[in-house]
């Protein structure tokens, strides 16, 4: 685990292996270890960046954030960790949302782009549940918050395996964040739009959507590969929005064979 100094916080990321850079980004309330099946297969032939985002984990948001404040961030870690080489970007939701920030913020940074469970702004009914949530959250525990979010997060052939169950729980109970903490990010994440500035991006895309996706569905996706010039869209089958973890070997094949294009 290293430690990047930046205004108002310090980052805490891990880097693993060696090779052509990875920035793995995560999403909503969730910090680096929620990549740990794409870091362990992924840092055998890349060097991995995977970062807790303001407001997860580690990391103290600092100061009140925004996905313009996250992906300074994270563009501050790639110059700090791999400078001078453009890295392929890896984004799940509200980490989508920060790469794709990224990209129009610093594209000679990215050498490639992977949105998974992506859009290109927050539609108004996710919008809605992003405020229950604000409230929710700092009322309930932790494993009572993540048993309502998993029928969010997961398609129904999920619940059928208890103890992946148990163990999404059990990481809810020992790695949630404060509660301040998840509302400044969840503020942070119901602000997301670029649907106006899209279309200037010159990056290799890759858009990633589980076919049971209830938080961003398949037309989101397809919206969002459709704004950005040259993007390809995947629909990963019996995959809900954590499609990385719900269908690991599809979506380690489909992100590691967009690499070695690219």
């Amino acid at each position: 685990m290293g430690t990047l100094r930046v205004p108002g916080t310090e980052i805490f990321f891990e880097e693993r292996g060696e090779g052509d850079p990875v920035l793995w980004l995560q999403g909503l309330g969730a910090d680096h270890t929620a990549w740990s099946a794409q870091l362990a297969r992924f840092g055998a032939r890349y060097r991995c960046l995977a970062p807790d985002n303001r407001g997860a984990g580690r990391t103290p948001p600092g100061r009140p954030i925004d996905i313009r404040l996250l992906a300074q961030d994270a563009q501050a870690l790639l110059a700090a960790r791999a400078p001078g080489t453009p890295a392929h970007v890896v984004g799940l939701s509200m980490g989508a949302s920060i790469a794709q920030e990224l990209a129009l913020l610093a594209p000679d940074r990215v050498r490639s782009l992977v949105l998974v469970s992506a859009s290109t702004y927050i539609e108004p009914r996710i919008q809605e549940l992003l405020r229950a949530w604000r409230e929710i959250y700092p009322r309930v525990p932790a494993d009572v918050f993540q048993r309502q979010a998993n029928a969010w997060m997961f398609s129904w052939r999920f619940f059928e395996k208890p103890q992946a169950v148990r163990s999404v729980i059990q990481y809810a109970e020992r790695f949630s964040a404060p509660s301040e903490w998840f509302v400044a990010q969840a503020e942070a994440a119901a602000a997301h739009d670029t649907r106006s500035r899209l279309g200037s991006l010159n990056v290799p895309t890759l858009v990633v959507t589980g076919s049971e996706d209830q938080m961003v569905p398949p037309r989101l996706g397809r919206a969002l590969a459709e704004a950005i010039p040259g993007a390809r869209f995947v629909e990963i089958p019996e995959a809900g929005h954590i499609v990385n973890l719900e269908q690991q070997r599809a979506f380690n094949d489909a992100v590691g064979a967009f690499f070695e294009e690219n």
